[in-house]
């Protein structure tokens, strides 16, 4: 009898373990929260070059807590498209110590990833600098208009290079709690910012777009879902903006710079996509498909911008346009559409990059490796 009962406890209990393993699955698959919008379960598949060399931790770019900033655009310039030199240096001096943050936690964040086994070292460092930003209350201050528009850009940077590392179990905690609640906050305050004056330009152009993009990114970094709900609010609101030919008249204003300014909120509106898809909600859908339409007016206009020359009464100023960060939407649009025109500048212009979406674009979102084979 004993024998008996050990002999069907033997097959039994495989099946009670099974039947628990999927059940804890389930749960988990129910509990996992919000997804990024890269999957990095296969990123060493998609590793074209592994970082090898040798890494020096360099000191944090010192914090900035206040926030006023000048345009680069003339005063004149009322549709800001005539860049006044001058300002544009100084815009440049100022933020400075951002843009290497941003920058620099875009490249550290890709060289640990590209790095097989990750190098701890890198994620560390990474940690580090936005730990030290954190403490400093960094970009939590006052702020002006232009002030404004550098945090959310900021935002969209820091939470992707958080993204990066967060899974790397020997981390700091504590530096790992400060940041997120930094992340957070900072969240919360773009949330704020772009809810007020909805009346103005900048909450219904691509400056929005962005700040949506950030706050997106933010909400993931912490799991909270009120803030993601925000984001996929704006994120349909923004899609409704563009036009039965594809254009969007808030960019359009721009006169001379029309054409590259639709490039670049085209930027944001694709990611946006690309994190809701992660989280099950299809964007591509939205407004009759409109991010395909945008995508098709931007890719017919490449060698000749006479339809916005017509729309905006000015020949098109393509500076900045064509290039291999503006082209970044291109990743996920390739990636829903499979449109051989697309291809054509994706390996023209491989790899795209941008800090703002993470970095290497094809290494994030793409496929393996490059799109030679496709």
């Amino acid at each position: 009898m004993y024998f008996n009962l050990r002999k069907r406890l033997f097959w039994v209990l495989p099946c009670l373990l099974l039947l628990i393993s999927c059940d804890s699955e389930e749960t988990h698959q129910k509990t996992k929260g919000l997804q990024p919008p890269f999957d990095l379960s296969d990123i060493q598949d998609r590793v074209e070059k592994p970082f090898t060399a040798n890494f020096k931790c360099k000191e944090t770019p010192e914090p900035i807590h206040d926030l006023h900033f000048n345009s680069m655009y003339s005063k004149a310039s009322k549709n800001s498209s005539e860049v006044d030199q001058e300002a544009y240096a100084k815009y440049l001096r100022d933020t400075e110590n951002i843009k290497i943050l941003e920058s620099q936690l875009t490249v550290m964040g890709n060289r640990y990833l590209m790095s097989w086994p990750h190098r701890i070292e890198i994620a560390q460092c990474m940690l580090n600098w936005m730990d030290d930003w954190a403490i400093a209350d960094g970009f939590m201050g006052e702020a002006n208009h232009m002030g404004e528009f550098v945090r959310k850009w900021a935002l969209a940077s820091i939470s992707l290079a958080f993204l990066q590392i967060r899974s790397e179990e020997n981390l700091d905690e504590d530096q790992k709690i400060r940041v997120k609640d930094w992340i957070h906050r900072l969240t919360a305050q773009v949330i704020a910012d772009f809810s007020r004056k909805p009346e103005i330009n900048s909450r219904n152009n691509n400056h929005m777009y962005w700040a949506v993009w950030g706050v997106a990114n933010g909400a993931v970094v912490n799991n909270d879902q009120e803030q993601f709900n925000w984001a996929m609010k704006q994120a349909k609101r923004a899609i409704s903006h563009i036009q039965m030919d594809g254009t969007l008249p808030t960019e359009l204003i721009r006169g001379k710079k029309a054409y590259n300014y639709h490039h670049y909120a085209a930027i944001p509106l694709f990611y946006l996509a690309q994190i809701a898809q992660a989280n099950g909600i299809n964007l591509y859908k939205e407004n009759d498909h409109g991010l395909q339409r945008l995508a098709k007016r931007l890719l017919l206009n490449i060698d000749d911008q006479s339809y916005f020359q017509t729309l905006t009464g000015k020949k098109q100023d393509l500076t900045r346009t064509i290039t291999y960060s503006n082209l970044v939407w291109l990743v996920p649009y390739y990636k829903e559409y499979k449109d051989p025109d697309a291809l054509k500048l994706l390996r023209q212009f491989h790899p795209v990059r941008h800090s703002r979406v993470g970095g290497n674009a094809v290494f994030l979102y793409g496929k393996t490796k490059s799109y030679e084979n496709d």
